[in-house]
């Protein structure tokens, strides 16, 4: 059986990784079947009529059905790549695709490669959850669906973008699928939190000065010695916190839009920030990095209250009340 197919594959009719599973397969038929009329087999349809899928009783030489069907899908798909003819399974599995999946395998057959595959997969997930096609994919569409992804799926979403543009730049997958010669271009990135609602001009210009002393190195006694200037990683750090901690507070006093920096230095003020952060959808933080946070903006803050402590301690600003 199959000695046509087995001749092809030893004239590298296939990749070397693909010739090794199918010749194993050929190999193993080999040594329980011994029937002439078999043995010119090409076309895959005769093959799936006598090897059936849904075989009531797996052959004794198999161990397990799976072991059957796996044997059985290697034979397939080198009677596929061998006689040029599509299977019923292979059929039955391409009209179930959609187009996102179509066009993962046009750029497969020229070669884009395993990481553009991925990128491409990356965007399909999120488009189908949008019920969007590649012919629906614009820059008005991006630039939209980007906004209401996290930062991990944005960076995915923009490699998937990218693979996208790699596709519609070649002429025969643009007449395929109905894409536009428009290109997307670059995204616009998300502005971030901090970005959308900066601190107020007061508090800035407290925090900004207050930074420039740890930039710079504080002073220390009256000696004119400076501490250790602090690296720019920390600083990044308590510009992050610093942001995190106005955003709670415009939430928790909303109204206020210019409070004097003191305002925002009291123990009950850090209790009640503590607990909004923790019911408010993007003020979130875990137990941890919530601690470490205001670790960062106390430090700041004492310098209009130096008795501050982490929320939570039971103590009370003597400014409360």
């Amino acid at each position: 059986m199959f000695q046509q197919l087995k001749s092809w594959g030893e004239a590298n009719g296939l990749t070397e990784g693909n010739w090794r599973r199918l010749k194993a397969a050929i190999e193993f038929h080999e040594t329980f079947v011994c029937n002439g009329d078999l043995a010119n087999i090409v076309h895959p349809h005769d093959f799936e009529d006598t090897w059936t899928h849904d075989l009531k009783d797996v052959p004794e030489h198999f161990s397990n059905p799976a072991q059957y069907q796996a044997w059985r899908n290697i034979l397939i798909s080198g009677l596929e790549a061998y006689s040029g003819q599509i299977s019923r399974k292979s059929a039955v599995q391409e009209e179930a695709k959609d187009d996102w999946l179509r066009l993962r395998d046009w750029c497969r057959e020229r070669d884009f490669g395993y990481v553009h595959e991925n990128s491409l997969l990356a965007l399909r997930r999120i488009a189908l959850r949008l019920d969007i096609e590649p012919a629906g994919v614009t820059q008005d569409w991006a630039e939209k669906a980007q906004q209401g992804l996290e930062a991990s799926q944005r960076a995915l979403f923009r490699s998937g973008v990218a693979a996208f543009e790699k596709a519609r730049a070649h002429p025969e997958i643009r007449e395929e699928f109905g894409l536009t010669e428009t290109q997307i271009g670059q995204l616009q990135f998300k502005p971030s939190p901090n970005e959308e609602q900066p601190l107020p001009p007061r508090f800035k210009a407290d925090f900004e000065e207050w930074v420039g002393l740890l930039a710079a190195g504080e002073p220390i006694g009256f000696r004119g010695r400076r501490r250790k200037p602090v690296a720019e990683a920390t600083l990044r750090q308590y510009r992050f916190a610093v942001a995190w901690y106005w955003r709670c507070f415009a939430v928790a006093f909303p109204g206020q839009f210019n409070p004097e920096t003191a305002n925002l230095a009291r123990q009950f003020v850090l209790e009640e920030i503590s607990e909004i952060a923790d019911k408010t959808k993007g003020l979130q933080l875990k137990p941890g990095m919530k601690k470490e946070y205001f670790s960062k903006v106390l430090p700041f803050l004492h310098q209009w209250n130096p008795q501050l402590v982490q929320p939570g301690r039971g103590k009370k600003d003597k400014d409360e009340g």
